[in-house]
């Protein structure tokens, strides 16, 4: 609901939650129920948050919402303009010495400035995880075929 409610403020442009005005995304996200990392700069973000369906992509004067995919690397975030670029990092990842989990997920980076804290500020927004072997090898052969183009 949440998410919603920022995804509805492009149409109008002001950020709210639950109808009112959104003071900062370091609040908003930081007190969200699916909050994963509130209030920390984990991986240069405020908060990670588990939300679906993603927010609506797109950008006005007072947020910008972009879609893409994120990889957990254990003391943060790595977010990709795709999938298939990410699940390359993934499998690459997986066959390194490092021991994070390296999951992946369809994901939305939220940002917006605090008037508050003046300064930009960034969300991370979890959708869907990619975790089937499969499937993060089908985008990792769709990533090898563009860079072979």
């Amino acid at each position: 609901m949440l998410v919603q409610a920022f995804t509805a403020s492009l149409m109008d442009g002001q950020p709210t939650v639950d109808g009112e005005p959104a003071t900062s995304i370091c609040r908003s996200y930081g007190s969200h129920p699916g909050v994963r990392t509130p209030a920390t700069e984990r991986g240069g973000y405020c908060a990670v948050v588990d939300h679906a369906p993603l927010p609506a992509a797109g950008e006005d004067d007072e947020l910008s919402v972009h879609h893409g995919a994120a990889v957990d690397i254990g003391d943060g975030w790595a977010f990709f303009d795709g999938l298939a670029p990410a699940a390359c990092f993934v499998r690459a990842g997986l066959r390194s010495n490092l021991s994070p989990s390296w999951d992946l997920f369809e994901a939305a980076e939220v940002r917006s400035w605090c008037t508050e804290h003046c300064c930009d500020e960034l969300a991370l927004v979890l959708g869907r995880q990619v975790y089937e072997a499969a499937e993060i090898d089908g985008f990792f052969a769709q990533f090898a075929a563009s860079l072979a183009a």
